[in-house]
């Protein structure tokens, strides 16, 4: 949340690139990155699981392939999320339902958006979500991998009445998704259930966790009302590998300032405000560094 009586809690487009910005950060009328990663990967997911059911494909590497899959579609949800994957809503929002009934249907798109809200208003304050993400080196996968608990605790703890009615709506989907994996287990078909999607969806987590929740914010000891440019990283460096592998997360900072941006205007984005950045508290992780280097402004 911005605290206006502090210059460093907020960032002030100059006048003369504000209608670049503004250009960059209009939601289309369909994403074209939303639309083919919901594509590729909603698509790709049910050949493989069809090719493995039928035996044309083992269970092992459809296990693994779908762990690939599964994992793209975080820019699906993502720019849901943040109304952003297209410009009518109803669309948007049925990209968002599909993209996360791919890989993690007991969740629902309310309370997904709900809580990575609450991330933005509160970065790295205690009424942050995604705090759950950070803790001791060994507990990490594990958040990682249940990180709709931590969100459940989170909610259950605030009391919320709007996030306490998305919680309503998760625990249906819940039910709903033990019950037909059940039902599926009980015809014969708790190995595909298990190597088909639960084990696939784990490691989608921990993949998810790790490289939009967890290394964005590994240096999470300054909270964005205090200084917003230094509550969360860049990285810079090996950007042709980097850019598609963090879809566009490796330049993060710029989704903490413009949220509704579509992902793959962060480029430019950057571009454009670099000069400004630069003059500002900053923390950057270089190539394949994990741990940030902070550059204070003079």
């Amino acid at each position: 949340m911005t605290n206006n009586n502090n210059a460093l809690a907020r960032f002030t487009v100059p006048t003369e690139k504000r209608a670049a910005i503004a250009e960059l950060t209009k939601v289309p009328t369909v994403s074209p990155m939303v639309l083919g990663l919901l594509i590729a990967s909603t698509g790709g997911v049910i050949v493989t699981n069809v090719l493995a059911v039928l035996g044309h494909l083992s269970l092992g590497w459809a296990c693994l392939l779908n762990t690939f899959l599964m994992y793209w579609q975080f820019t699906v949800a993502h720019d849901s999320i943040h109304r952003s994957a297209a410009k009518n809503q109803k669309l948007n929002d049925l990209f968002g339902h599909i993209g996360i009934a791919t890989f993690a249907p007991q969740i629902t798109l309310g309370i997904f958006r709900w809580a990575h809200i609450q991330h933005h208003r509160f970065t790295n304050g205690p009424k942050d979500p995604d705090n759950w993400m950070h803790g001791a080196a060994w507990s990490l996968p594990l958040r990682w991998m249940l990180l709709e608990i931590g969100y459940l605790l989170f909610i259950v703890k605030s009391k919320d009445p709007i996030a306490m009615r998305h919680l309503r709506g998760a625990l249906r989907n819940t039910a709903i998704t033990v019950a037909i994996a059940a039902v599926l287990t009980y015809m014969g078909y708790g190995t595909e259930v298990l190597l088909l999607w639960f084990i696939p969806s784990r490691l989608t987590f921990i993949l998810v966790g790790f490289v939009f929740f967890w290394l964005p914010h590994v240096k999470d000891d300054v909270e964005s009302e205090l200084d917003l440019t230094l509550a969360t990283s860049m990285r810079l460096g090996q950007e042709w590998l980097m850019t598609p592998v963090c879809q566009f997360h490796n330049y993060h900072l710029i989704h903490h300032l413009f949220p509704t941006m579509p992902a793959y205007q962060h480029v430019k984005a950057w571009q454009l405000l670099k000069p400004e950045l630069m003059q500002r508290n900053l923390q950057i992780q270089y190539n394949f560094a994990i741990q940030p280097t902070v550059h204070m402004s003079h």
